[in-house]
């Protein structure tokens, strides 16, 4: 009797790590289609800013952040009409989490879209990477849980790649690079944060809860500093609609979602291919050139990127999930 239980258990634990493990890799692959659509955007709501700004006067900030207050508003509307119960039920609990998120995301991306305006897509998809190989040092401050010697190696390597595509003359940091490598800190700090809290919230309310506040913060800083207005052309308002649905609803949803499975460093891999995605549209639009500069910074900076995150196995992701978090619950 007990040679069978001791049978039926292993076989039970057997079908329990085959779930995690698909479960895992699954999260891996929604999280490569965020970072597909994430970099691939990245063209799109850089011109859709450009043309914004140019309509408010000319000013980057006021134009990039009027842009990103419209993007919000769709999206957060969006969630809340087709998933009511991401709204309807939130608690204090999970509004207090999904606000800490929604201001360091609304921050790293208004950093983000107003350096680009001073570097290229290609360049700031890169840089922005950065933020997945800053997560492990973020929980050594934040955990206490120290890097070793293989994340710090790749933190070197991704430097040398960060001073191969950001440095300039005279070693001197365009201040495109400077605000996009400060929007890659508050894009670790999301990734860590979003590590913790989603096995506690579900997705959907993680996800509205983050939009919800990043929208209103937005309103306030926009209606306060931006002479606001909608008489936009419609490419404006196309682009404004599609990075909403796809970056924001879909993207926000499914980063909630999958961090349930995987680990924040498992996770900060797939979203650094997020760089690589931003390249090849930058090329394509013909905003960024095929350069070795580029080329070569942007692999070593990935290189290092993958050094510090990657896994060994499918087994360490369950491991380090069960240690942590615990199992989550679907």
């Amino acid at each position: 009797m007990q040679g069978q239980t001791d049978t039926v258990g292993a076989s039970a634990g057997r079908r329990r790590v085959g779930l995690s493990r698909r479960k895992a890799l699954l999260a891996d692959a929604v999280l490569l289609s965020v970072a597909a659509f994430w970099g691939g955007n990245f063209t799109l709501i850089k011109m859709a800013a450009e043309r914004t700004t140019a309509i408010v006067g000319g000013s980057v900030i006021a134009g990039s952040i009027l842009f990103l207050m419209l993007r919000y508003i769709i999206a957060a509307g969006a969630l809340a009409a087709l998933r009511p119960g991401s709204w309807l039920h939130a608690s204090r609990r999970d509004w207090g989490m999904g606000g800490l998120l929604g201001v360091f995301y609304v921050i790293a991306i208004s950093l983000q879209v107003i350096g680009v305006h001073g570097t290229s897509p290609g360049v700031s998809g890169f840089i922005v990477s950065l933020a997945t190989a800053l997560v492990p040092f973020l929980y050594w401050v934040v955990a206490g849980r120290s890097p070793g010697g293989w994340q710090i190696a790749g933190a070197l390597v991704a430097t040398v790649g960060l001073a191969m595509l950001s440095l300039r003359g005279g070693f001197r940091l365009g201040w495109g690079e400077a605000v996009t490598l400060l929007s890659a800190l508050f894009y670790a700090l999301h990734i860590m944060a979003t590590g913790f809290f989603a096995p506690k919230v579900r997705p959907a309310t993680l996800a509205f809860t983050q939009l919800a506040v990043a929208a209103g913060v937005l309103v306030a800083i926009t209606f306060a500093w931006v002479d606001v207005t909608f008489d936009l052309p419609w490419q404006v308002w196309a682009v404004a609609v599609w990075v909403a649905v796809s970056n924001s609803v879909y993207g926000i949803v499914a980063e909630s979602w999958a961090q349930r499975y995987t680990t924040s460093t498992r996770a900060g891999v797939m979203l650094a291919f997020e760089s690589v995605f931003a390249a090849v549209a930058g090329v394509v639009a013909g905003m960024d050139a095929v350069t070795w500069r580029l080329l070569g910074g942007g692999s070593l900076l990935l290189a290092g990127v993958l050094l510090v995150e990657l896994r060994p196995s499918s087994e360490a992701i369950v491991a380090e999930i069960e240690a942590e978090e615990g199992a989550p619950a679907d």
